[in-house]
């Protein structure tokens, strides 16, 4: 078959587009073509693309002007680019299947109106909730956006959800969910779809992993933004004097991050690091954290932490609770800071049961967490709609 990926980044900048670049690979070593839709990447990978310039991004918008932003708003609502990006897409690479992950604020509606309009099947991958509520981090399905700090944003999610909710929803024929969560949150909003949970996005594997006595440390990776739960983190690092821990990541509590760092001697902020480090990071822990303070779906980090043998210590929050629960590679606690600190204090001095929790992590991915069965399981949902 022929699928399109439609994904509002080429590059990387989260985990929606680890999955896209990942679903990308398993597709062509299953023989499948693989063609993409997004905006422009400097780091993009070497493969079959239709791209068109990215008007703002997360980092950039703050920094655009007036009459930029306003451009960007109404590109929101309708982007004449992607929606000529589609119909060249279409005609150039008949493509069986149009694969949508994330396409807001960047391509707006416009490709997924086009895929219809030319009859061609469209599976939406459910990463968060932005299809049933104004702010993708309400699964309360709230019509506006309470999440976002900055008003003008607030205003363009809310401006632009009655256009998710009632033009993008309705050409969907197929929806898959990243966990039973995310499935339970949507199918009380009258929209059913197939859970798949998350694959490990790579394919290489350490050859060996260090074992309990070799690894020092706890880490926590993820952009630090109030919801990932990292003022949780700093707590650990102040009651947990004696333990190491490291922060990967950037975002808008950098400052406020740095700051603690500076004043806590086992406390390091490292900023944004690439894949390779940090594995290198994950894998020389004793364990990963991730203390997020809303529902998170279906994250890959825990895989990636899984992957290498490095047990997790979750809030009960999400599909992120379900990964770690399932796989049995970790803890899953009360979502408060106390919790936190207790079940990694345990777990850090424990080498027996983290020995067992490591274990678990490595069949978890191998069996649950498949590359291979992912691209069975997605095969079908593509086949019954072609």
């Amino acid at each position: 078959m022929r699928i399109a990926i439609v994904n509002k980044y080429l590059h990387v900048t989260g985990g929606a587009d680890r999955h896209c670049r990942g679903l990308a690979e398993i597709l062509e070593e299953r023989g499948h073509e693989v063609v993409f839709l997004a905006t422009e990447g400097t780091d993009a990978p070497d493969r079959a693309a239709v791209t068109i310039p990215t008007s703002v991004t997360h980092d950039s918008r703050a920094a655009l002007s007036m009459g930029e932003q306003a451009r960007a708003a109404a590109r929101a609502l309708w982007n004449p680019d992607a929606a000529a990006a589609m119909r060249r897409l279409i005609a150039e690479y008949r493509p069986d299947v149009v694969h949508a992950h994330k396409l807001y604020p960047q391509l707006s509606v416009a490709p997924v109106v086009e895929a219809a309009r030319a009859r061609i099947p469209i599976v939406q991958t459910l990463h968060d909730f932005e299809l049933i509520a104004s702010s993708a981090l309400d699964a309360r399905g709230g019509w506006r956006d309470l999440d976002e700090t900055r008003l003008r944003y607030r205003l363009l999610n809310s401006t632009t959800f009655p256009i998710r909710r009632r033009v993008y929803r309705p050409r969907v024929r197929a929806f898959v969910s990243v966990s039973r969560h995310i499935a339970r949150v949507y199918g009380a909003h009258g929209i059913r779809s197939t859970v798949l949970p998350n694959f490990l996005p790579s394919s290489q594997r350490p050859t060996r992993l260090p074992s309990f006595a070799e690894r020092e440390g706890i880490v926590f990776v993820g952009r630090l933004q109030p919801e990932k739960g990292v003022a949780d983190v700093l707590t650990l690092a102040q009651r947990l004097p004696e333990v190491p821990v490291t922060i990967i990541g950037s975002g808008e509590l950098d400052a406020y991050v740095a700051e603690h760092a500076s004043r806590l001697d086992n406390l390091a902020a490292t900023g944004f690091l690439g894949a390779d480090a940090v594995a290198a990071h994950m894998s020389a822990a004793r364990l990963l954290v991730i203390p997020s303070r809303w529902q998170e779906p279906g994250p890959l980090t825990p895989l990636e932490a899984m992957a290498l043998g490095t047990p997790v210590v979750a809030f009960a929050n999400g599909g992120l609770a379900e990964y770690v629960a399932d796989a049995g590679a970790g803890r899953v606690v009360p979502g408060d800071a106390e919790s936190l600190v207790t079940a990694c204090a345990e777990l850090y001095g424990d080498g027996d049961t983290w020995s067992k929790l490591s274990r678990a992590a490595l069949v978890a991915v191998e069996e649950r967490h498949s590359r291979s069965g992912y691209g069975e399981k997605i095969e079908h949902v593509y086949r019954a709609l072609v």
